[in-house]
């Protein structure tokens, strides 16, 4: 049945090439062929057997040498320190550049699990396996980072370093030898090797050379990209759009064949591959100007863009004449090139130049941790034709078809795309991709074609099916649906499915063309939350949580974040404007996370169904259900629950208006789509090919989706059929058919208003009559912006808490967003707009390098008329103009009944004098006692009176301020302590402040009775408040806390005459506080400052108050003398300690000089007053501190430490004195107060002196030897 060895062989063949060789020369002799034909036999002998004895020794050598290290492999192993020596030398190269992409932050899982180096690696193979079986035994070792001897610090500082391949490139250094055997006739027993054919084998291999060099041999490299390969994604899929416009061309050189002045017009295309796209031509000009924009899909960035400038010829092939050339990798530094000039080559010689702009839209990404990204109207289509089945043979007399299908965008005339025709099948199996830009995906609709290629004859449609692409991308989402029916025949179906990639094109997302009014605003009133889930247990903490509302994976308001607790109460009143009945809330309760991503505790929906309803009254289409109190459990991934989130939640409805919209027509490239579709044809180039349509198609959807489709109000527009990059050879080939690859496919008529014709419901009123409206929604549109570097644009309302909403991160700095977003304003008269830019990374992280803020309804008032430009500046260089953006607004009223406590009133600064006491309760052996007083605010503690020493009718007269974020739930107390010098201090009664009768503007004496728990009412207190209302502005700590009082933004502006009782007394002069403060008011942390650090004027309040002025620059400090002046330190107290169980005492080192204070009884709020004096200048920039637990019996322990940048904050050069405020490391906030003296210098050794003027005998420490670099702090083991 099979052939015996003996019949084939080596032997064989060498055999039949010896007979085969007899009998030919004996034919050829026979017959009289001369010596030329014994030559070419003798030739196909020779080049035989030197093929088979070069293939013979490479055999026997490959079987030696594997052979020879069988044993070798089953018995050594493979070192790999080749591995560590070449990542060795090579991570001191790649190292800066790694460091400059590193981002803020690293996953924290993998920080504490990812090995920290790969010390020896060993491996071995075994060669008694099958031939189909590879088996390999590795051993691997790592030697681990050893974090047990690390400080704090030094844990939180490392980095395990990784290195991700992204992009592979693939280089042959020389030819490769390549070897093959083709036996085309009789098979591999009797079949005949052609390469052994004398001079064919050598060329077979100059092809293969010759096509592979251009490609990989070096110096030329092959990149391939693993990310996108192991993503699953299709290599070919495109990764973005690429505008150029065409400008002009100058000082073009060459003439026409046969003389003449040329016709140019620019093509482009990607490494010289297949034309894209091509512009009109201009008649007769050495100099034209086109200013035309084409769109091209692209698929990697590591290409190069060619510009080839061609002379136009009616009736013979266009000429070359030169081109240019742009790298598309400069795209990913900045997306946006404008007014690119490029030399115009041809041979190496320059014949003219181009002058072009090239922009580029990536598509949209989905966020970390989130599946979808967000909604969008413009973006790139990939449609695949699959496959048909079942068509329907009727259509042709022989009953065979030749099927193909062709596509049309938006009821075209002509097809965007063919794929290949198979013959003689009624089940034809495409997988035909085709990538085209979508300008509108809610209006886009698909058509497909299936037709019967008939040669020369006319091609006749087989069946049709047509689709809106909504539809079809839902029916794969939802129902898994790809096969659909065609019309126009008795049976056939098509199977098509397309991917909708959304671009980050300016009016892509949240556009001006897609703003929906809204239709109320939902009122939460966030309270509490129960038992949330703690993801710090493992660090021994507690969660910092918050509330985030989100509609359509868009956060619309936050709540503040309370820090450390896993029983958080907020009780905070948030709105959010809703758009339809539909619409479903996210309410999230977030971890804060100062440096890495916030942390998911949990989540509950709130559906607007539940809450509103439509209505009839014209004015008021929707109606509210009512007030709904809510204890919803907390849900997490997985399906578990921890925590219960309890609110209120009411919709109040807005005012039903005509004409809330932007005067704009569009995203880019709906702009551009419309201006083609009115200019005309004239310069369009053709290739000499029969320019006519395909016949017509039905304009009818044959194909309805089961959803429910949303409304908007703009009609059809179409999708610019855009050559991709990414064709195969078929289906290029196969859509050859088209008369230009531009697409110039026409586009439904749109009604000038942007409306669908039908009539718009609503009321009619101005702008001052909107004004009159104090609540409402502020419809932001950010149009565009000059900035310094790549940012986004924050709005922030009232309190600037958390930003009402933000752009997307510019792609450049000539920004264009288009951008709509929404906020709502309690009180439009007493309201603030922030505008911010932001270049942090995340957009939930802030990294502010401009700002600007102004009132609301001067803002309002001038953006509701038109489009405002903005400069922002730095805090710290008011002066100096860093971006400019362009913003217009409008205006929704929502009839809000505002709680007394959300009124602007009710927040501001509040003036205190401290005026005297009678009646004290006398404590000491005399009757006497030595009162002091203490004022609490929410619980902290915000100012301490001087001590008057043995009375009972205290005068003190002293003043503070402090800001209230509610006047209404404060709570603010008075307490009279009795010094005592060895012991603590006696309580000596307390008594509330009633802040709700407090008028604005008004001052008010009240009397506070004094009560103790014991003793009972003894002693009244008498004070004179003055109440100025103001917006606090609160802001989020490092430590993911915020200070409770909060710091004053600005004073409010424009309020009326009627505003209420009692504010009508000064009103201009206190609106003008923010541009007309001296150099004494409080101070904001400037941007240049250290994180940690801020200050404001001595005296002033015990926490932080903010407002503007300009910090002493650098150039000041460089400038200033270095003669020593004398540096005061006084050291307050510390706020928000973690400790509890601790005698802390605090150390102060200034140059060679450290100072300690004395230890306090066991508290975490401690309080020192202690001064010490040091002598400073220039060379001593910092001063740091240390405070640490008084121990009796063995070592003090450190607590907390830190630093403070001195001439930050005060002049080197004149007298000053600012409060300090400094963020320990570890947990809290320490208060000094720095006064500064250039004139003197103080002495060497100086006692502490107290802050009410009380000498101590605190001396200071002994001044550190020369040799030594410091003293030795107490606690500390040896020496820094």
């Amino acid at each position: 049945m099979f052939l015996a060895e003996q019949f084939y062989g080596d032997w064989y063949h060498n055999a039949a090439v010896i007979v085969v060789a007899v009998f030919a020369t004996h034919f050829l002799t026979r017959f009289g062929f001369g010596w030329g034909w014994l030559f070419i036999v003798l030739a196909f002998c020779n080049t035989y057997y030197t093929t088979s004895m070069t293939r013979m020794r490479r055999n026997a050598r490959d079987d030696i040498q594997r052979e020879l290290v069988k044993t070798r492999l089953a018995s050594e192993h493979e070192s790999a320190e080749w591995l560590n020596n070449f990542l060795e030398r090579f991570w001191r190269i790649y190292e800066p550049v790694l460091s400059a992409t590193i981002v803020s932050s690293v996953d924290q899982i993998l920080s504490y699990n990812t090995p920290a180096s790969l010390t020896r690696s060993a491996y071995r193979t075994s060669p008694s396996t099958d031939d189909d079986i590879v088996m390999m035994d590795w051993g691997l070792s790592f030697t681990p980072k050893d974090t047990s001897e690390m400080t704090q610090k030094q844990k939180d500082d490392q980095v395990n370093p990784k290195i991700t391949l992204q992009l592979v490139d693939i280089t042959f250094l020389e030819k490769p030898d390549i070897d093959f055997v083709l036996k085309p006739l009789g098979g591999d027993t009797f079949g005949l090797d052609i390469a052994n054919l004398p001079g064919l084998s050598t060329f077979i291999r100059e092809m293969t050379h010759a096509t592979l060099g251009p490609m990989m041999y070096d110096p030329n490299i092959f990149t391939l990209n693993l990310e996108q390969m192991l993503s699953g994604k299709p290599l070919d899929a495109a990764i973005g759009v690429v505008q150029v416009v065409v400008r002009t061309a100058r000082g073009i050189k060459g003439t026409k064949i046969g003389g003449g002045t040329p016709d140019p017009y620019v093509s482009l295309s990607i490494n010289n591959r297949a034309e894209l796209v091509r512009t009109k031509y201009k008649s007769n000009t050495y100099n034209p100007t086109w200013m035309e924009t084409k769109y091209i899909l692209v698929n990697s960035l590591h290409e190069t863009l060619v510009l080839s400038l061609y002379d136009y010829n009616d009736h013979r092939k266009n000429t070359l004449m030169s081109s240019a050339q742009f790298d598309l990798a400069k795209l990913q530094e900045d997306s946006t090139q404008e007014d690119i000039v490029s030399p115009l080559l041809k041979d190496g010689k320059e014949r003219g130049e181009l002058r072009y702009d090239v922009n580029y839209f990536p598509v949209l990404e989905p966020e970390e941790g989130k599946e979808e990204v967000l909604d969008s109207t413009v973006g790139i289509v990939r449609l695949v034709l699959h496959q048909a089945k079942e068509l329907d043979q009727s259509k042709s007399l022989s009953g065979d078809l030749n099927p193909f299908a062709k596509v049309y965008i938006n009821q075209s005339s002509s097809s965007s795309f063919s794929s290949p025709c198979f013959k003689h099948t009624t089940s034809p199996v495409w997988e035909a991709p085709y990538e085209f830009l979508c300008t509108d995906k809610e209006t886009a609709t698909i058509t497909v074609k299936v037709v019967d290629d008939r040669d020369f004859l006319k091609d006749p449609v087989i069946g049709y099916m047509s689709i809106k692409l909504t539809d079809l991308i839902h029916a794969k989402a939802s129902e898994g649906r790809d096969w659909f029916p065609l019309s126009g025949c008795k049976q056939g179906k098509l199977r098509l499915s397309a991917e909708f990639k959304p671009l980050a094109m300016a009016g892509a997302l949240h556009g001006s063309d897609q703003y929906k009014p809204p239709i109320g605003v939902v009122r939460l009133v966030i309270d509490k939350a129960v038992d949330v889930k703690n993801v710090e247990a493992a660090l021994g903490g507690k969660s910092d949580p918050y509330v985030r509302v989100q509609v359509q994976n868009v956060t619309k308001a936050r709540t503040e974040v309370i820090n450390n607790n896993l029983n958080p109460v907020w009780d905070q009143i948030i709105y959010i404007p809703v758009h339809s009945l539909r619409e479903n809330m996210l309410l999230e309760c977030m971890d804060y996370q100062h440096l890495t991503r916030d942390r998911s505790l949990g989540f509950t929906e709130l559906h607007v169904t539940d809450l509103a309803a439509e209505s009839d009254d014209p004015r008021n289409p929707y109606e509210s259900k009512g007030r709904q109190a809510v204890a919803d459990p907390l849900r997490i991934d997985g399906g578990t629950h921890k925590g219960t989130l309890h609110y209120t939640a009411e919709f109040i409805p807005a005012l039903a208006l005509k004409n809330i919209k932007f005067d704009s027509h569009g995203n880019q490239v709906k702009q551009l789509t419309e201006r083609q579709q009115h200019s005309d044809d004239e310069g369009i180039v053709t290739d000499g090919e029969s320019s006519s349509s395909d016949e017509d198609i039905p304009k009818d959807v044959t194909i309805k989706g089961k959803r429910h489709t949303k409304h908007h109000h703009h009609q059809k527009v179409q999708s610019t059929d855009t050559t991709e990059t990414t064709h195969t050879a078929a289906s290029a080939g196969s859509s050859g058919s088209k008369s230009s690859p531009v697409s110039d496919s026409p586009v439904s008529a749109t009604p000038p208003n942007g409306t669908n014709g039908t009539a718009e419901h609503g009321i009619e009123m101005n702008n001052e009559e909107l004004l009159t409206h104090q609540s409402g929604i502020i419809v932001f549109h950010v149009i565009s912006g000059q900035l310094p570097k790549k940012a986004r644009v924050e709005v922030l309302l009232d309190d600037g808490y958390w930003p009402c909403f933000s752009t997307v991160k510019s792609r450049s700095t000539h920004a264009q967003w288009d951008y709509v977003g929404e906020g709502f304003v309690k009180e439009v008269d007493f309201g603030r707009v922030w505008l911010r830019l932001d270049d942090a990374e995340s957009d939930e992280k802030d990294n502010i390098i401009a700002e600007w803020k102004g009132d609301a309804k001067s803002f309002l008032q001038a953006t509701m008329v038109a489009p405002q430009t903005y400069t922002l500046t730095e805090q710290d260089e008011p002066e100096k103009a860093k971006a400019t953006v362009v913003i217009e607004a409008r205006y929704i009223p929502v009839p809000v009944k505002l709680e007394a406590r959300e009124s602007v009133n009710n927040q501001g600064i509040l003036r205190i004098d401290l005026l005297d006491g009678r009646e004290i309760r006398g404590v000491d052996r005399g009757g006497k006692s030595d009162p002091f007083a203490v004022f609490t605010l929410n619980g902290q503690k915000v100012f301490k009176s001087q001590t008057k020493k043995k009375t009972l009718t205290p005068e003190w007269n002293e003043q503070f301020e402090v800001s209230v974020p509610s006047r209404v739930g404060a709570d603010f107390s008075v307490e009279v302590f009795d010094w005592n010098q060895i012991e603590q201090s006696k309580s000596l009664g307390s008594g509330r402040i009633d802040l709700a009768d407090v008028e604005p503007f008004e001052a008010k004496e009240v009397l506070v009775n004094l009560s103790h728990t014991k003793h009972g009412e003894k002693g009244q207190i008498r004070l004179r408040l003055v109440f100025q209302p103001e917006i606090i502005a609160k802001s989020r700590k490092n430590t993911s806390t915020f200070s409770t009082a909060g710091r004053a933004m600005t004073t409010i502006g424009g309020l009326p005459i009627n505003a209420g009782k009692g504010v009508f007394h000064g009103v201009a002069g206190v609106f003008k506080r923010d541009k007309d403060q001296d150099e004494d008011s409080p101070l904001a942390v400037p941007a240049e400052l250290p994180q940690g650090q801020a200050s404001q004027a001595a005296g002033l309040s015990d926490h932080m108050v903010a407002a503007h002025a300009s910090f002493p620059s650098t150039e000041n400090i460089n400038a200033a003398s270095t003669e020593p002046g004398s540096l005061r330190v006084t050291v307050l107290d510390v706020k928000d300690f973690t400790h509890t169980d601790v005698k802390p005492y605090a150390t102060i080192r200034v140059g060679d000089k450290e100072y300690k204070t004395k230890h306090t009884g066991k508290t975490s709020t401690p309080e020192w007053n202690e001064s010490f004096l040091f002598a400073a200048s220039t060379l001593t920039p910092k001063l740091f501190f240390w405070i640490h637990d008084h121990k009796t019996l063995g070592k003090d322990k450190e607590l907390a430490e830190g630093e403070v940048d001195i001439w930050r904050h005060i002049k080197p050069d004149s007298v000053s004195s600012r409060d300090i405020f400094v963020e320990l490391r570890q947990a809290g906030q320490l208060r000094l107060r720095l006064e500064f003296d250039p004139s003197s210098n103080p002495s060497r050794s100086t006692p502490s002196i107290h802050a009410d003027g009380n000498r101590t005998m605190s001396l200071s420490m002994p001044s550190p030897s020369r040799f030594s670099l410091r003293g030795r702090r107490p606690g500390a083991e040896s020496d820094d």
